[in-house]
């Protein structure tokens, strides 16, 4: 059985807001309400979601939501979720039912355009799913051919308002160079034969013109090359010079050999030695940064005995230093426990202000003696700096003179090898006469001639087998003229009424094209055709309804053609349809079949596909 795909549902994401999101049923969706509450956005957004790449309207109610999700049950029942940027680009695709991005990378990311023999793009991966990979479709009249696209599938089972109800045929796109394309793939559906089978050529017309051009072209070629080649030897003798000039250049190129090897080498132990005095370089930069902060450090440690020195003698000369009553509260001596294991004469204070001195006096010395050691260093380093300077610069003079040494043999080398180049260039010409000429009889005794292969149109069969299909469905909805209507296969279009399609009002354009639709499914159905599996139709049977008010839109259908649709998509259509639409069934929905309703009201139900800014 060929492989049909289930949409599961469609689901907007973002950072601080709500999820908006509405689940598909296996067979009949109906999602209604009145004007501007997000149906019509529904169906762009499924669209978006399987490729497209029109970007989504940029409504107010979309603000703060970064992603989109499509969950999909493909053939087999494999459930897997799409996830793409609302702003479009690449998709990632998640096994399971998925309802927000999760934070871990997808392990498969699609992109999305379709590129012929690439497997990387959702194009390929949803045609794979309808076992209709690497299939053909012709393009133009000539034969030519284009790797089937799931967005040329597309417009057959997903209908935006705006198509449903335009004058063009249902089978075309908005692309008017698609034509040819747009007329394949629906023989594709139809007969489940692709156009891999036609062979390309030119007509007789192309053919007789390209012949007389690229003849002129030889011959204009072939008498410029000859006009350059006049006065000029032979092709035997230019090989000769070829020859001789190519012995004189190795000599020159023994003897530049051997002076280069000197001078490479010479070139790597200046390198060398370069290095080797960034490195002490590096060093003395360090080491001179260390001096200057080890000198603050120094600056610091005499500032800090200056003080203590201070406190001292101002310890002595207030008397903070000897025993008695306590000079900060007043307490006697046998009241002062800081002091009673001091030697008598002496107290805590005195001892703690020495005791910092000798350890800020030891902390200085070992620091100075530190930059001691650093500065002999930097001697020592400054020096050899220095001394390696001076041997790079001698260096570069010995390349110097090696430079000069080779620049004879270098001069006498380039003027051969520019004499061997040009002879070289001369022979070159000498060989394109030789191609052309080849090229030129082969043009003058070819007398093969191609003939194309007819692109085959519909079969007639098909047309008749489609036509009833059509009609099928829209006597099921009691649509006046339906036993009188068909698919032209000279017009692509639906003829109902001895009148095109275009030429009905939109209401019944918008039905005539659901019909098309719907019979293009159920005739795959039937016959085990691919087909995608699922169609949405937006706005089939009114194109506008004020909120909350019932009753016809534009009064040009019978109210029991609305009725008689809802039960022909229920009992008479085996795939999954989706429609959205301003009216509400009459007698409701069956079993098994999905009705979400918006309503456009704060406090009522669901007020439309995203929730209602505050």
């Amino acid at each position: 059985m060929t492989g049909r795909i289930t949409l599961t549902h469609l689901t907007f994401t973002g950072a601080d807001v709500p999820p908006a999101s509405v689940e598909f049923g296996p067979a009949v969706t109906v999602v209604r309400g009145p004007s501007d509450t997000g149906k019509s956005f529904i169906a762009d957004a499924i669209d978006f979601m399987l490729g497209g790449s029109t970007p989504l309207d940029d409504i107010p109610e979309r603000a703060g939501y970064s992603s989109v999700l499509l969950g999909l049950t493909l053939p087999g029942e494999a459930h897997v979720t799409l996830v793409r940027p609302v702003n479009g680009g690449r998709f990632s695709v998640y096994e399971g039912d998925v309802r927000t991005p999760p934070a871990e990378p997808a392990g498969l990311v699609l992109g999305e355009k379709h590129v012929t023999g690439k497997r990387g793009s959702l194009s390929a991966y949803l045609l794979a799913a309808l076992d209709l990979s690497g299939q053909r479709v012709r393009r133009n009249v000539y034969n030519q051919t284009n790797e089937l696209s799931f967005r040329n599938i597309a417009h057959f089972c997903v209908i935006d308002e705006t198509s449903m109800q335009a004058t063009r045929s249902p089978v075309l796109t908005a692309v008017t160079t698609s034509k040819t394309v747009d007329i394949s793939v629906l023989k594709l559906l139809l007969e489940g034969q692709d156009d891999s089978n036609l062979v390309a050529v030119p007509t007789d017309k192309e053919r007789r013109q390209t012949s007389a051009a690229q003849e002129t072209v030889v011959n204009k070629l072939v008498a410029d090359l000859e006009a350059q080649l006049e006065d000029v030897p032979s092709p035997t003798e230019l090989r000769a010079q070829r020859d001789r000039l190519s012995s004189s250049a190795s000599i020159f190129t023994d003897s530049i050999s051997s002076i280069s090897a000197e001078r490479d080498q010479l070139s790597r132990r200046i390198a060398a030695t370069e290095r080797l005095r960034l490195e002490e370089l590096e060093r003395l930069t360090d080491i001179t940064a260390l001096t200057a902060r080890f000198q603050l450090l120094d600056d610091q440690y005499s500032s800090d005995l200056q003080r203590l020195e201070m406190i001292s003698e101002a310890g002595n000369l207030l008397g903070y230093f000897r025993s008695g009553p306590c000079a900060f509260c007043g307490a006697e001596v046998e009241h002062q426990h800081y002091n009673e294991d001091l030697l008598e004469g002496t107290t805590a204070f005195r001892d703690s202000v020495l005791a910092e001195q000798a350890k800020t006096t030891s902390l200085q010395a070992d620091l100075r003696a530190t930059l001691g050691d650093l500065a002999a260093e930097h001697g020592t380093l400054s020096q050899r700096i220095e001394a390696m300077q001076r041997a790079i610069d001698a260096a570069r003079v010995q390349l110097t003179d090696f430079d000069s040494a080779m620049a004879p043999d270098r001069d006498g080398l380039a003027d051969l090898l520019n004499k061997r180049a040009e002879v070289e260039h001369l022979l070159s010409l000498y060989d394109q006469i030789d191609s052309l000429e080849r090229l030129r009889r082969q043009l003058a005794d070819d007398e093969v001639r191609e003939t194309a292969t007819a692109a085959e149109g519909m079969q007639l069969v098909t047309v008749g087998a489609f036509s009833a299909a059509i009609a099928e469905r829209l006597t099921a909805w009691g649509v006046p003229d339906a036993g009188d209507t068909r698919y032209d296969r000279s017009e692509q279009d639906i003829v109902s009424g001895d009148q095109l399609r275009a030429s009905h009002g939109k209401g019944v354009r918008a039905v005539l094209h659901a019909a098309f639709t719907l019979a293009l499914a159920q005739y795959c159905y039937d016959r085990d055709l691919p087909h995608p599996g699922f169609v949405v139709l937006d706005s089939p049977l009114v194109t506008y309804r004020p909120p909350d008010q019932g009753g016809d839109a534009d009064g040009t259908l019978p109210r029991s053609v609305i009725d008689r649709f809802y039960d022909d998509i229920q009992n008479g259509v085996d795939g999954q349809v989706i429609v959205l639409e301003n009216i509400e069934p009459p007698n409701g929905l069956g079993p098994g079949a999905v009705e979400i309703t918006f309503t456009k009201n704060r406090s009522r139900d669901r007020y439309g596909f995203f929730p209602p800014s505050s």
